[in-house]
């Protein structure tokens, strides 16, 4: 091969390299999670606990383990489940307590330290998780649909969120690890996903 055809075919091949190359520069990043589907009708709604709620006259402690089982729901977005609760407390005095109530939902146990300040009439109380919120994967999904979904078009669309296990605790009032994004659209960014000791939100 003469010098000159050496050059010329080094050439033609420098320019395909160079093409290939731009053509993958060009290619936009894969898509962060998996898409969001549309919510069951029921996840979209309020729930409570499957037991009827306590009446006026009912025990402190009856009201106190509704109330928790209620927050749990709302952890892990309201997503209608069996819940039940237990309290290392056979009732709750006048004088001021602290004791332990554990919520089950969906098999994970949701431990609260309870303390009431006291009262014959009117006991209040604080209920702070002890070991973490409970976080679900439709939980997530549903949450996510409502807050970018319903907007439809391009945000709908683009809508992906983390693969969130069915159901696990992670921490309380902090990042949990896993995210929903928006991928066009004027909401466009990524959402933390954030259990509060009262509900879910993404920011």
């Amino acid at each position: 091969m003469s010098p000159k055809n050496w050059i010329r075919t080094a050439a033609t091949v420098a320019l395909v390299v160079f093409a290939a190359s731009a053509c993958g520069q060009d290619d936009p990043p894969p898509a962060k999670g998996t898409p969001v589907p549309s919510p069951k009708p029921a996840a979209q709604q309020k729930t409570v606990p499957p037991h009827r709620e306590p009446s006026d006259k009912a025990p402190v402690l009856d009201k106190i383990k509704y109330n928790l089982e209620n927050r749990v729901l709302a952890m892990g977005g309201m997503i209608a489940k069996p819940t039940s609760s237990t309290c290392d407390t056979a009732k709750v005095s006048d004088e001021p307590q602290t004791f332990t109530c554990t919520v089950s939902y969906l098999g994970v146990h949701v431990p609260f330290r309870v303390e009431t300040k006291g009262g014959s009439f009117l006991v209040q109380y604080t209920a702070t998780p002890t070991k973490g919120g409970v976080i679900t994967r439709e939980g997530v999904q549903a949450r996510a649909w409502k807050e970018y979904g319903s907007y439809g078009g391009k945000t709908r669309d683009s809508l992906r969120c983390d693969e969130v296990p069915t159901v696990r605790l992670v921490p309380v009032d902090k990042p949990s690890g896993y995210h929903c994004y928006v991928g066009a659209g004027g909401l466009k960014g990524t959402y933390d996903v954030i259990i509060g000791s009262n509900g879910m939100s993404l920011r």
